[in-house]
């Protein structure tokens, strides 16, 4: 199993050694036993709508729910017939590349694992496996946006607006979710080798989202929360936080499993029509950009387009164009 990039972190490194997905990296979260999916942390009666449309594991608290997710797959207990969910009222030890955790208090935080079964062909082929990202990027935007309508909220305007861009969330490359570009959370793919069917992987899609955050608790001065950048449309009140994840998930599992059906009839030609939309919904696009490699250098210029493959095209500081497949990739504050 090799491990995609951290939502924790704008981490996209990968080894150049071997053809993985977009932002893989090949270390592993602790395998240790953590029996979190016994019958003790498990609750039954949440996620009704989730549990409509998926098979659910709610846990009362996790280490990670890609880990928990990772280890129902190696168990034997997956079924694969559906999209899986695993969900977690509180998450200690988030796993991301470079050791980085994510901690995330009970019930401020939707943190939330998709698993799907995905054609090794597809997973394997570098040149549509950056996609998975961008399918899963796109499928929380989309998620979040049906939820705003079906709560009757809607966008807090920024009145600085800094950024110059409209009051929505938008998809900063390749990983993080942003609203004025600050962040809302992020997105961890990881892919899980099937011994007994070597035509199938397991991808699974670890999603993590600041809900009722406040603002003296985010981590970091540059997020934010769906608390803060909300706010009811009339005098309806705003909904509870479980039912907000739990329509963030519901409508989540329903765009997951179209896109991905789609990518697996027709890879090439739906990669096309992905990357229109990624296009579209990219924040980064346009901006300063600063790079960490692995090697430890960096680089710095302004980003173009997304290329073929899911990677970063760039204009550098000298003028020469770059594609940044292995890098780190910090959006600098605008202005600088």
């Amino acid at each position: 199993d090799v491990p995609l990039q951290a939502p924790e972190s704008n981490h996209v490194g990968s080894h150049a050694h071997t053809p993985q997905p977009r932002g893989i990296i090949d270390y592993m979260c602790s395998n240790e036993q953590l029996g979190e999916l016994s019958a003790g942390n498990l609750i039954n009666d949440d996620l009704p709508q989730t549990r409509a449309v998926a098979h659910v594991w709610s846990l009362k608290t996790a280490r990670s729910t890609n880990a928990t997710a990772e280890q129902l797959i190696t168990s034997g207990q997956w079924d694969r017939n559906g999209m899986t969910v695993i969900a977690a009222r509180e998450q200690t030890a988030g796993c991301g590349r470079l050791d980085h955790t994510w901690f995330s208090a009970p019930d401020e935080s939707f943190t939330a694992s998709f698993i799907s079964a995905v054609g090794a062909g597809v997973a394997h082929d570098p040149t549509l496996n950056g996609w998975l990202q961008m399918i899963a990027g796109l499928s929380v935007l989309d998620a979040l946006r049906e939820t705003l309508q079906e709560t009757n909220l809607q966008w807090v305007p920024d009145p600085v607006n800094a950024d110059n861009s409209i009051d929505d969330v938008k998809l900063k490359w390749p990983n993080d979710i942003v609203f004025h570009g600050r962040k809302l959370g992020g997105i961890l793919a990881q892919m899980v080798t099937l011994p007994d069917d070597p035509n199938t992987v397991a991808v699974i899609f670890g999603v993590g989202l600041n809900i009722a955050v406040p603002q003296e608790d985010l981590p970091i001065d540059a997020a934010t929360s769906w608390r803060l950048i909300t706010e009811p449309a009339d005098d309806g009140g705003r909904p509870p936080a479980e039912r907000v994840m739990d329509l963030l998930a519901a409508r989540t599992v329903r765009n997951l499993e179209g896109r991905l059906w789609q990518f697996g009839l027709n890879p090439h030609g739906y990669a096309q029509n992905l990357r229109k939309r990624a296009t579209e919904e990219c924040w980064t696009l346009g901006r300063p950009i600063l790079v960490h490699y692995m090697d430890g250098t960096t680089g710095s210029g302004i980003a173009r387009a997304l290329d073929a493959d899911a990677s970063l095209a760039m204009t550098d500081d000298a003028g020469a164009e770059r594609l940044v497949r292995t890098g780190d990739v910090g959006v600098l504050p605008v202005g600088d």
